[in-house]
């Protein structure tokens, strides 16, 4: 497996408050003297001034290319209404989440113009809307239907990627609370024209067990589906600033005795070196990637660039 990550440089963002374009630069320079970084996740955020496309056009190598995230849009869209998604019961949310799909689709295309090639490599979505006790309020047949919707649009070459998050699970308070991979790997298996894509932390917080991201691998690679795995991690201690079990993007504990990675967490050196040798053993190409955060407050740049570098460094170290 080639150590070439993407980056979800929007989570360490220094113009997370407001848009900077001089700090996002320097930033995004930053992460390109990382040689193995061969591109971003990148989100789609119609109604925000952040990331015009002169700008992307200036400041994105000609060697990156993006994937195109609708998590930031559809979860800020969950806000204001707990029925919307993809998967949501309620057929007139789930056009809307459907109708955000199509935007997505034309963004995409307008992205592959501006560069003049075609920048995007995939995108990336999610089964919601949250289920919670008494109330399910996502299904996997108001996803299938979405999904086969989904797949008339135009999306240019752009791989289509269900992105699992934590499902719901009885007894347990979620972070997200989707769909189980059981049931998007069935909705896709029968609409055909999707792979998923995994994340550590999202695994684990559904699993509370840092095995369950193993476990999720070995059925997502049975099921053929299997396109990307993402770094993230977190922790179940109750005092850390990350929270316990949440989905806050935690970077790698320190095992390479870097500047900015944790000291605490539970994506430990085991644990990099089990999922590296899991995904070393498939024989299927797959992109990786990388997302992790900055809880503080500040416009340390520098922190910013070297939270996602020292990452790599930390992946890197068990690449075969």
């Amino acid at each position: 497996m080639s150590a070439h990550y993407f980056i979800s440089a929007y989570a360490t963002s220094p113009s997370s408050d407001k848009w900077c374009p001089e700090d996002e630069s320097r930033y995004f320079h930053g992460l390109a003297n990382k040689p193995e970084v061969v591109g971003i996740e990148h989100p789609f955020l119609p109604q925000s001034d952040k990331y015009p496309l002169p700008w992307l056009l200036e400041n994105i190598p000609e060697n990156w290319s993006l994937i195109i995230t609708a998590l930031p849009e559809f979860m800020n869209l969950l806000k204001g209404n707990p029925y919307f998604g993809l998967a949501s019961v309620v057929e007139k949310d789930r056009m809307a989440a459907v109708k955000i799909m199509e935007d997505i689709s034309d963004y995409i295309r307008k992205l592959n113009r501006g560069f003049g090639r075609k920048i995007v490599k995939a995108v990336h979505f999610h089964s919601l809307p949250r289920n919670v006790v008494n109330e399910m309020r996502g299904s996997k047949q108001a996803l299938k239907q979405s999904l086969r919707e989904i797949k008339d649009f135009n999306w240019d070459g752009a791989e289509l990627n269900l992105e699992h998050c934590d499902a719901y699970i009885p007894n347990q308070i979620a972070d997200k609370g989707f769909l189980l991979l059981e049931d998007e790997i069935e909705v896709i298996s029968t609409v055909g024209g999707y792979g998923i894509v995994l994340n550590w932390a999202r695994s684990a917080i559904e699993g509370r067990s840092v095995k369950k991201p193993l476990s999720h691998i070995e059925m997502v690679k049975n099921a053929g589906l299997f396109n990307g795995f993402f770094f993230s991690g977190c922790t179940d201690d109750v005092n850390s600033n990350y929270g316990y079990w949440r989905d806050t993007h935690m970077p790698p504990r320190n095992f390479i005795n870097g500047d900015y990675l944790q000291s605490d967490g539970l994506l430990g050196i085991d644990e990099v070196k089990q999922t590296m040798q899991e995904l070393n053993n498939y024989d299927e190409d797959i992109y990786l990637g990388i997302k992790v955060s900055d809880l503080a407050a500040d416009d340390n740049i520098d922190k910013k660039i070297g939270l996602n570098t020292e990452t790599i460094d930390a992946l890197n170290y068990f690449i075969l």
